[in-house]
């Protein structure tokens, strides 16, 4: 049997990018060296930004994030070569990669905006809905929830059965990786798909729910649904 080949991936500050220069700092954007059987690529960071250093990643800014982004990057190339096998070359990672890499808390919020705006924009004065910023990523679903609710009258009415279900998992699955974000330990679309995420996730349901199997497998099923329908 042969042995796996070795990922390797080493970070580094690209300075053949033009860096952003305020007062007396020089920073550059943060990317990926990628090896994989004696073929290299470099990738971009999909959550890091612009640093001095380094050091000043995991030490000062955003602790987590190097360990996040390495954990996420070879799982995918990992799941590439299950799909692909002798087919499979690194320098076409890319593309998977930024499949891959999202949070789910992301598409999640995103999902639920959606389903949001579609109620909304059915109610008056209809200019309150056209008002309210769906586009803007940092204006979160829980923020627009709370405003419909208390800017539209028959709000309640128009929610179905189903999108309130959704609202409560969705509520659920944000309680359980408090902190999580902050830390970059946040489970990924990568990591639903290997099922590393998926076991994780119905442990913490089941310390919750206790006996409730509905509960259970409804929430893995909303959530299932919005990181298959992403890709």
């Amino acid at each position: 049997m042969n042995k796996p080949k070795k990922i390797t991936v080493r970070f580094f500050l690209n300075k053949t990018v033009k860096p952003i220069k305020e007062g007396n700092s020089t920073t550059y954007p943060l990317y990926m060296l990628l090896t994989y059987n004696r073929r290299s690529t470099m990738l971009r960071s999909h959550y890091g930004g612009y640093y001095k250093d380094l050091k000043q990643i995991d030490k000062v800014h955003y602790p987590g994030l190097l360990e996040l982004e390495e954990r996420v990057v070879k799982k995918t190339i990992q799941y590439e070569l299950s799909q692909q096998d002798e087919k499979f070359d690194i320098k076409g990672i890319g593309n998977s990669y930024e499949r891959y890499c999202r949070g789910i808390d992301t598409l999640f919020d995103t999902y639920m905006k959606s389903h949001l705006y579609n109620i909304v924009i059915r109610l008056e004065p209809q200019e309150y809905a056209f008002a309210l910023n769906f586009n803007e990523p940092k204006v979160s679903f829980q923020t627009l929830y709370a405003m419909a609710s208390k800017l539209f009258p028959n709000f309640e009415k128009l929610q179905s059965k189903e999108f309130k279900e959704e609202v409560e998992i969705y509520s659920v699955y944000l309680k359980l990786y408090q902190g999580a974000f902050f830390q970059y330990t946040f489970p990924t679309v990568i990591e639903w798909m290997d099922k590393s995420a998926v076991e994780d996730y119905k442990a913490k349901l089941a310390k919750m729910y206790k006996k409730d199997d509905y509960k259970i497998k409804r929430s893995l099923e909303v959530i299932g649904k919005v990181v298959y329908s992403s890709l």
